[in-house]
């Protein structure tokens, strides 16, 4: 059993998580009895289990409490539905949903609050409150009494107020930086049997990794974010025997630029790359584009860009950007580092050349001289918050009419993500205007093979394929 200390709602908890296989949502309801968090749909789409996180640094970020596991939670500062009021006081986002009549049912309400409270407590917030921000921060909630306009009116009117919704009353820190009661360490492990460790460094990482056996790989897991991981957890009552934890590892979540190379490290999370890829000098549409419609929020804030990538999905949008880009991953082991390209890394359906000693720590790409030679198109049945039935990443350069570089790749037509390199052998040194479009489609045709699932035809799939590619060089025609 493991004896995990951490706060909730600003008070100190030292608490035995009966699983280390339990999600906080269930801790937080069962085992502790705060049932205002909801239980809504076991996988991070329907936001009424969202919490917001504090860390030990003053940093808020809004979690889907059913898909982060409980002992995931060591050091932190958790704030539920029961504790944002101050008091008798309503914060301001619980009054204005009062005032503007936005619960119906109900169930989804604590959802709704907690999202729009994370967005209040953005520095910015008060910049924030136009329609357009309250719809983006609560992307992630689904209210099924369709009550959305009289939620967007309460996000709109109780977000930019500034000071009285700080939660000062349940933050372990100050927003300025000052502490405000003594905080919980983050060098503790979080079990006290070691089922669920939390790594402070890559040597414990390595060390931890070297005593397995090949046997031990489907019973002892690697987690960072855990969104994908928990999702099985809760719907497929996957196990764990033994979890080791990397998110808090410094160096793995670090993103650097040098030499004209950018490293990102593997428990970088989505949110901080849309932060960083949206921000001069590295600013670029396609991965605002991606980020923008990955998942909401609550996943964003803890899903990392190296998970995303060792699922080994063919349908992970990282995956056919990062190929279109030409990166390659750093996997490391306890005596050895090594430079794997991403086309190589993936070798079937959710399999990938990871050693049972390895972990990867990195992935790094060089920078394209123009981030507009770089398109990312996602087709899904939910624009936002969807996974994609295919998905299509091209980077294309040109001199003039002629292509000096082109990189295809694709997610979702096969058993991995592929690059397509004979067409691409095709497409380079050619004029952009005298590119057989006709020939461009039977070529992918004869390349790839897309399946038939309930999220999209195969005939579907070939086609948007071809649609994507087609649309992308005669888009690069008309503007050489």
């Amino acid at each position: 059993m493991n004896s995990t200390r951490f706060n909730i709602n600003g008070s100190k908890v030292v608490a035995d998580i009966p699983d280390h296989n339990i999600s906080l949502l269930d801790f937080l309801r069962d085992t502790l009895n705060f049932k205002g968090t909801k239980q809504g749909c076991g996988s991070g789409d329907c936001g009424a289990c969202t919490v917001i996180v504090e860390d030990a640094h003053g940093k808020t970020l809004a979690v889907n409490a059913c898909i982060t596991p409980a002992a995931a939670m060591q050091g932190k500062n958790i704030i539920t539905i029961e504790g944002i009021a101050n008091q008798k006081t309503l914060h301001p986002v619980q009054q204005a949903l009062i005032d503007f009549h936005g619960s119906q049912c109900g169930f989804c309400t604590p959802g709704f609050v907690m999202a729009l409270t994370a967005h209040s407590l953005l520095p910015d917030a008060p910049k924030k409150n136009k329609r357009e921000d309250i719809i983006a921060a609560i992307s992630g909630n689904l209210c099924r009494c369709t009550g959305y306009w009289p939620i967007i009116k309460a996000g709109m009117a109780s977000c930019g107020v500034g000071e009285a919704a700080q939660l000062r009353h349940v933050r372990m820190w100050e927003p300025q930086g000052a502490l405000k009661k003594p905080h919980i360490p983050e060098n503790c492990s979080g079990s006290s049997d070691e089922s669920y460790q939390i790594a402070q460094n890559e040597t414990m990482v390595a060390q931890r990794l070297e005593q397995r056996s090949p046997s031990d790989c489907s019973r002892s897991t690697i987690i960072a974010g855990a969104t994908d991981e928990w999702v099985a957890v809760n719907q497929q009552l996957e196990q764990h025997e033994t979890i080791l934890d990397i998110s808090r590892i410094p160096s793995l979540r670090e993103i650097t630029a040098r030499d004209g190379t950018i490293e990102i490290g593997a428990c970088v999370t989505h949110s901080e790359l849309f932060a960083y890829f949206t921000e001069a000098p590295y600013q670029s549409s396609a991965i605002r584009e991606l980020l923008t419609r990955f998942g909401s929020p609550q996943i964003r804030n803890r899903g990392t860009i190296g998970g995303n990538i060792c699922g080994g999905s063919p349908i992970a949008d990282w995956s056919p950007l990062l190929l279109a880009l030409d990166a390659s991953v750093v996997l490391k082991s306890a005596g050895s580092s090594r430079l794997v390209h991403l086309s190589n890394f993936f070798l079937g359906y959710r399999q990938t050349s990871l050693r049972p000693d390895e972990y990867l720590a990195s992935v790094q790409f060089n920078v394209p001289q123009d981030w507009s030679q770089l398109s990312f198109e996602k087709i899904s049945k939910r624009y936002e918050d969807d996974i994609s039935s295919v998905c299509a990443a091209i980077f294309l350069a040109h001199d003039g009419d002629v292509v000096q570089e082109a990189r295809i790749a694709y997610g979702g037509i096969a058993p991995i993500p592929m690059r397509i390199s004979a067409l691409e052998a095709i497409l380079k040194g050619q004029p952009l205007s005298g590119i057989d479009h006709g020939k461009i489609k039977v070529e992918l045709d004869s390349i790839i093979n897309p399946i038939s699932d309930v999220r999209a035809s195969a005939n579907y799939r070939l086609q948007m394929a071809e649609t994507m590619l087609i649309d992308r060089l005669a888009l690069e025609q008309k503007t050489a």
